[in-house]
C-alpha cells in the first residue's frame, strides 16, 4: 500500500511529466506506468490508450494481462494464452487462443503453433490445419511427421536440420564397417526414438567397433504399411510395400520402426516399435547374427527347431541321444519339446531378458560368431521376395 508521502510524490512525478511534454506518447506511457507501479485499474488505463498497450502487453504483470483476456481484449487473449501454453496450463490456454484464431496475423498463428508443438498439442494442431489456419513452417511439418504423411510432402532442408533423412534422401553405406544397418520408421516419434538408440549405440558399440554401421534415421511414411497392435508382433507389409524398390543395395539390415508391435527379426529385418528401450534393441540386433531366445520359444517354432540336434546358434545346444551338450552349459528354457536346449551361462542372460545388458562372455560369444560366420548371416536383399517364419 502507497502511503501519502508517496502518493504525493507520485502525484508530483505524474503532474511533472505531463507539465514538461504534453504529448499523447508521454500521456500514453504514464498511463501504462501507473498500471505497472501505482495499481491504477487496468481496464480504464487500457480503453483510455488501447494501441499503446497492446504493444506492451508483454511488460504486464500476469494478473493484469489475465484481467483484460477475460474482458474479451483479442491481443490479451493471444498473449495470455502463450503464457498459460509455457506454464503447461493448455486446456484453460485454449479457451482464450481459439476465439480469435481467425482473426489472428499469420505471424501470430505462426507463434502460436509452435507453442502448441512444444507442449505436443497434436489434436489442437490438426484442428488449425483442418481449419486452414496452421502456416506452412515447421509446427505443419512436425504435424506431417505425426500423422504419417507421404515423406515426398517434408521438406529436405527441415529434415536435415531435425538430423533425419527421407526416402528420396542418398544413403551410402560405410564401407568400413562389416555391416551397414538402414534405420527407419514411418512416424516422429520412430525418428526420434530411432536417433536415441543410434546416440546410445554409438558410445559403445557392439560386439566392438566397426562391426554395425547405422545409418541417420530415414523417413518412410506413405511409402509402407505397418498395421500391428500393441498384442502382437510388429509387422510392416513389405511384400507390396513402394519402399521395397527404393532400398539401397548396399545395405545389409534393416531396423523399421512401427508404432506397435512386440519386437522380432525376420531374415535381415528388424521390427521394432518406437517404445522399446536400448536393451531390447540389443537383444534384437543379436538376432541378425544368429542368436536365439533362451526363453520358452513359440510352440510353432519348437515344433521345427527342437527337433533338430548339435549347435543350432552361437547360444544354444540341442541334445538328444546323438548330441550330447558342451561341458559348462546349462539347460535353456527355449525348447519345451523335442530335444534339451543348452545355453552357455547359468545366469539369465540379454537372450533370456531382454533388460539385462550384455554380459562380457555373451559379447565375446557374439564377436568370435561374426568372426567365422561373416558370410552366413541373412541380409535383407536376399530375403525380401520370401515369408521368413519371425524369431
Amino acid at each position: 500500500m502507497l502511503t501519502k508521502a508517496k502518493r504525493y510524490k507520485l502525484a508530483v512525478v505524474l503532474l511533472c511529466s505531463l507539465l514538461i511534454s504534453g504529448s499523447s506518447n508521454h500521456a500514453n506511457s504514464i498511463g501504462f506506468w501507473q498500471v505497472l507501479n501505482a495499481k491504477a485499474n487496468i481496464i480504464q488505463s487500457y480503453w483510455l490508450f488501447p494501441d499503446y498497450f497492446s504493444l506492451h502487453l508483454q511488460q504486464l504483470p500476469d494478473i493484469a494481462l489475465a484481467s483484460l483476456a477475460r474482458n474479451k481484449i483479442p491481443a490479451a487473449q493471444y498473449r495470455y494464452s502463450l503464457k498459460l501454453l509455457k506454464n503447461n496450463h493448455t486446456d484453460t490456454a485454449k479457451l482464450f487462443w481459439q476465439k480469435n484464431t481467425h482473426t489472428m496475423s499469420e505471424s501470430k498463428r505462426q507463434a502460436l503453433a509452435m507453442e502448441l508443438l512444444a507442449q505436443s498439442q497434436w489434436g489442437d494442431l490438426k484442428l488449425l490445419a483442418k481449419q486452414g489456419l496452421l502456416p506452412e513452417g515447421d509446427a505443419l511439418n512436425h504435424l506431417k511427421l505425426q500423422t504419417t504423411q507421404p515423406y515426398s510432402s517434408l521438406p529436405t532442408a527441415f529434415m536435415q536440420r531435425l538430423g533425419f533423412l527421407s526416402l528420396s534422401s542418398e544413403v551410402k553405406a560405410d564401407e568400413q564397417c562389416l555391416f551397414n544397418v538402414l534405420m527407419m520408421s514411418d512416424h516422429r516419434s520412430g525418428l526420434y526414438k530411432l536417433a536415441k538408440l543410434i546416440k546410445q549405440y554409438n558410445k559403445r558399440p557392439e560386439p566392438s567397433a566397426g562391426v554395425f554401421c547405422l545409418s541417420q534415421p530415414i523417413y518412410v511414411g506413405g511409402a509402407i504399411n505397418c498395421s500391428s497392435a500393441a498384442n502382437k508382433m510388429a509387422q510392416c507389409d513389405w511384400q507390396t510395400a513402394r519402399l521395397k524398390k527404393q532400398l539401397p543395395t548396399d545395405f545389409d539390415f534393416i531396423v523399421m520402426m512401427p508404432k506397435q508391435g512386440s519386437a522380432n527379426v525376420r531374415s535381415g529385418i528388424m521390427q521394432l516399435n518406437s517404445k522399446a528401450g536400448y536393451q531390447v534393441f540389443l537383444h534384437e540386433l543379436m538376432h541378425f547374427n544368429g542368436f536365439e531366445d533362451e526363453y520358452a520359444l513359440p510352440k510353432t517354432k519348437q515344433a521345427w527347431l527342437c527337433a533338430q540336434s548339435g549347435f543350432v546358434a552361437p547360444n544354444l545346444f540341442l541334445a538328444n541321444s546323438e548330441a550330447t551338450p558342451p561341458v559348462g552349459w546349462y539347460k535353456s528354457q527355449s525348447c519345451q519339446q523335442g530335444a534339451v536346449a543348452y545355453k552357455p551361462s547359468e545366469a539369465w542372460s540379454i537372450m533370456q531378458y531382454q533388460q539385462l545388458a550384455l554380459s562380457a562372455q555373451y559379447r565375446a560369444l557374439w564377436q568370435a560368431h561374426i568372426n567365422t560366420h561373416f558370410t552366413v548371416f541373412p541380409r535383407f536383399n536376399s530375403f525380401m521376395e520370401r515369408s521368413i517364419t519371425p524369431r
